[in-house]
């Protein structure tokens, strides 16, 4: 029997521990409306089995009506959902009730909400044109005072009403961010959601309404201006076709007013430890030890809970008066978001250490202005009994003293950066080198353009002993002919010799002139036998033959193929895979260039642009940081100098020198653009620890 018993205060206890405490919650979509509009309260019931709706609240002179009712059983818990519609007549600033629920442990409430109701004349008008037709919508800005005090937090709400009317009945699908003018203000984003929030009936016509609530802080004294500004938003608009209705999706522009308010200067006056903070507020400590060491660290949680401006003042202040505890600097909590509601809470971190042994621990004191008493007002949390245990070391307990050094006479040197000069002074050095070596080319170029001027020279001087003899045209013709022998010049010579022949070889040659135009056509031609002009004909002669084969990848692909049946190459790899990579086939042009790479040739160049291939990036490591970054960058410039010189030594020294200059630079540029870029790319990035700055 006793067991029965037991078994059903146990499963009567379940029970009651699964059903969970009967709740109240209410919740107030739009905070302020306009005369005529109607929001949605919602009443959220958990843990209690209502048969009917709960009992509504009189709340004269605004109007309560049940809109809808959902239920919901969420893991064998109860939820329950009452809608109303909440409307006012006048303008004004209105107190919505809580709703009270009989249980069987007594009354259980929920919070009150404050509604303000504008006029219906601060809405402005606007249209959206949909073939030739124009329908309206309205848009406003509410603040819930126009006269606040400077940094004081207030909620604000942006609101758009779409029109349900025929032709043309549009929802909301995405309002996105209302790009509003705050110059002085400090606000959170407007954004909203899909749903409205109420409706209203308006010259004629039903419009849905849509909120997008935010918070805004005045950041400077006298008149301000929110706004104007606008969204792109895109709606869904309902219309009629054949057979029915259809939604189609558009987008458009959508225009905010603006909103004035005159902001107040604090009174002067400010007690001591005053931070900043503005609006209705309360304190809560909790010590996360009662217990500890002397010369341990205590952290204190602090919370400040209210309305203003939350996240916008420091934390409260520790009241030691006696100097009994170090303190460091008091961290703030984030938020984890977006605050669109003047009220939260505010979470701070306090660490600090007990200098000697104390009782208690001092209370946390928040100073903050009160806009709505209009006064500084202060809070002050109560102080915590605390054991400290231990006691502070000595020099005695060290166990041998303390091994200082005696102070010497020299001073501290200044430690900071670098000065520019200490970076770039030592350049001067291979700069000189490098002017030095400049200066023995060019002296050496300058001897070999002399040697290589020699034979032109000769040239000229054999060439104007022929131009001597333009009086007789025999002569000239016998100086031609052995100019041209002397220089080897057969091929395209035939005419000169062929009238040497005929003029010279003849028995009694006689005197003659030589004819016109004669004289300039044979110099041209032996002017081609110059040495420079023949160098010119080589260079050109080899520019022509070493053309890219201009042929379309199809058909470049099929002579390569053709041509690896006889006698396979690697450069055939090489070029299978720029005609596949040029064919778009990338998975072919990969294969053929990791053939190529198998047999010994480079395969970077080919894989780039290829899709999946990427450079692996480097790393980095703390063991580089033992330098400074800009000593890698002037290794690296002290690399990029010895390569120069490098290039230098082996275009203008010769010699003996030659060897050993070659050989150290080309070290010195392996090591210095080794370390240098190294350093650079593998340095890590800039993480810097700041300590807690000490109050005491």
């Amino acid at each position: 029997m006793f067991v029965i018993i037991s078994f059903l205060v146990f499963a009567r206890g379940s029970y009651l521990l699964g059903a969970g405490i009967p709740m109240i919650e209410t919740k107030l979509d739009s905070s302020i409306i306009v005369v005529g509009e109607k929001t949605y309260l919602t009443v959220w019931v958990e843990n209690f089995t209502l048969i009917d709706w709960p009992t509504t609240p009189k709340a004269n002179p605004l109007a309560l009506k049940r809109e809808s009712q959902r239920r919901y059983q969420i893991n064998g818990r109860i939820r329950e959902g009452f809608r109303y519609l909440v409307s006012a007549f006048e303008p004004g600033i209105y107190e919505i009730p809580p709703f009270e629920l009989q249980t069987d442990s007594g009354v259980i409430r929920s919070k009150g909400h404050t509604l303000r109701v504008s006029p219906v004349d601060n809405l402005q008008t606007h249209g959206i044109k949909i073939n030739g037709e124009v329908t309206p919508y309205l848009t406003g800005i509410f603040l819930e005072k126009t006269n606040p005090y400077l940094g004081e937090t207030q909620d604000v709400e942006a609101k758009l009403y779409l029109s349900q009317a025929a032709p043309h009945l549009f929802r909301l699908s995405d309002g996105n961010v209302i790009n509003l003018k705050k110059d002085g203000l400090a606000a959170w984003r407007f954004t909203t959601t899909a749903e409205p929030t109420g409706h209203l009936d308006y010259d004629g016509h039903q419009f849905a309404v849509y909120t997008y609530p935010s918070s805004i802080s005045a950041l400077q004294e006298g008149p301000l201006i929110l706004g104007p500004g606008s969204t792109n938003a895109a709606l869904l608009r309902r219309q009629m076709v054949r057979g029915g209705f259809a939604t189609r999706s558009f987008n458009t522009k959508i225009d905010f007013p603006s909103v004035s308010l005159n902001v107040r200067p604090l009174p002067e006056g400010a007690p001591s430890g005053f931070g900043g903070a503005v609006g209705t507020f309360s304190i809560q400590v909790r010590p996360l030890s009662l217990e500890l060491e002397l010369g341990e660290s205590l952290t204190v949680e602090t919370r400040i809970t209210g309305s203003g401006n939350i996240d916008q003042f420091p934390g409260p202040q520790l009241v030691d008066i006696n100097n009994d505890w170090k303190q460091f600097e008091t961290m703030a909590k984030p938020s984890g978001g977006e605050r669109r509601s003047s009220s939260g809470t505010a979470e701070f971190s306090h660490v600090l250490r007990p200098l000697k042994k104390v009782q208690t621990l001092p209370p946390y004191r928040f100073i903050y202005f009160d806009p709505l008493l209009e006064k500084y007002e202060k809070r002050e949390s109560l102080p915590f009994p605390i054991m400290i245990t231990g006691e502070a070391p000595s020099s005695k307990s060290l166990g041998k003293a303390l091994e200082f050094l005696p102070p010497g006479e020299r001073p501290l040197k200044a430690l900071g950066k670098p000065s520019l000069v200490t970076k770039w002074a030592w350049q001067i050095i291979p700069a000189l080198i490098t002017c030095s070596i400049l200066g023995i080319g060019f002296r050496n170029k300058l001897k070999a353009r002399q040697i290589a001027l020699t034979p032109l020279r000769d040239f000229e001087n054999k060439l104007q002993e022929v131009t001597s003899a333009s009086n007789d045209r025999v002569t000239f013709f016998r100086e031609a002919a052995r100019f041209a022998t002397e220089h080897d010049a057969t091929e395209g010579f035939e005419e000169v010799f062929e009238v040497r022949d005929e003029i010279c070889f003849r028995q009694n040659p006689k005197p003659e002139p030589l004819k016109k135009g004669e004289m300039k056509q044979v110099l041209r031609l032996l002017r081609t036998l110059a040495p420079l002009f023949l160098f010119c004909m080589c260079i050109s002669s080899l520019i022509r033959t070493s053309q890219g084969v201009d042929l379309p990848p199809e058909v470049a692909k099929a002579e390569i193929l053709a041509s690896m049946e006889t006698g396979p190459v690697r450069e055939h790899l090489h070029n299978l895979a720029i005609c596949e990579k040029q064919l778009g086939n990338y998975g072919e042009a990969s294969l053929w260039a990791h053939r190529y790479q198998l047999h010994g040739g480079n395969s970077t160049k080919l894989m780039t642009g290829i899709p999946g291939y990427h450079a692996r990036s480097a790393e980095g490591t703390e063991l580089l940081s033992k330098l400074p970054k800009w000593i890698y960058f002037q290794i690296l410039l002290f690399g990029v100098w010895s390569l120069l010189i490098s290039i230098l030594t082996a275009w203008n020294i010769f010699g003996n020198k030659r060897k050993p200059l070659l050989v150290t630079f080309f070290v010195f540029t392996g090591c210095g653009l080794g370390v240098g870029i190294t350093g650079m790319k593998l340095y890590p990035e800039d993480v810097s620890f700041e300590p807690l700055s000490e109050l005491s």
